[in-house]
């Protein structure tokens, strides 16, 4: 069991312990790994590289799209994106998977052809991203999904120059990026994110990245995605 200090930034609580994995997807020791060793190191650099600034009580979002502007806090940018990432990919995923409701699958559909097309799109994206990075589903600002890319700890919404604002229906976090209109990037929701960092994948799968992709869909909370988008 973790020990929390008083610190402003704490990794986010799983619905599920992260010390018994999620098979088929992640092994217990790599899963552990990921939440109670690398999330809580990627805090840590939070908190020690916004101590005593003006980042220091804000909210990890406010902190991603604030330091994102001053090429002076590039490292307090990656640190805070990236655990960002990390969280929201953890919190895509479930240890009790339910079957894939039909209401989520014709709105993925909508915009892809069909669910399975949606899925060849968003595997053959993340299978083509040279070194680490992470696989996305977005929404823009009409609420249209696509698949996109981000290398390292980028995310959806520091990746692209843009004016748009974030889809309105998406997750609560839509509205704060609403209120940051003078930050030049695009204002896309992310709706599911895979990690392609090989501290994700090497443990359990070495090289074989398509299986790891394709394992994933087993262990993905569906309820979480709908009330996302």
């Amino acid at each position: 069991q973790r020990v929390l200090v008083a610190q402003y930034h704490q990794p986010s609580i799983l619905p599920y312990n992260a010390k018994n994995g999620l098979a088929p997807f992640l092994s217990a020791p790599s899963l552990d790994f990921l939440y109670n060793m690398r999330q809580v190191q990627l805090i840590d650099n939070v908190n020690r590289l916004s101590e005593g600034t003006e980042y220091e009580s804000k909210a990890l979002m406010h902190v991603i799209t604030d330091s994102a502007l001053n090429p002076n806090k590039i490292p307090l940018t990656n640190n805070a994106s990236q655990a960002w990432n990390i969280d929201f990919f953890l919190k895509t995923l479930t240890d009790d998977p339910r079957p894939l409701r039909d209401d989520v699958r014709r709105k993925i559909a909508n915009d892809f052809n069909s669910f399975e097309r949606f899925q060849e799109t968003f595997e053959q994206c993340a299978l083509a991203l040279f070194g680490n990075g992470w696989t996305w589903l977005v929404a823009d600002s009409s609420g249209r999904l696509s698949v996109m890319n981000t290398f390292n700890a980028g995310s959806p919404f520091t990746a692209l120059p843009s004016t748009k604002n974030a889809h309105p229906k998406a997750a609560s976090y839509a509205t704060i990026h609403k209120t940051v209109s003078r930050r030049p990037f695009a204002r896309l929701t992310p709706i599911i994110g895979l990690s392609m960092w090989q501290e994700a994948y090497m443990p359990d799968y070495a090289l074989d990245r398509e299986t790891y992709i394709k394992r994933f869909w087993e262990v993905v909370d569906w309820s979480v995605v709908n009330e996302r988008l």
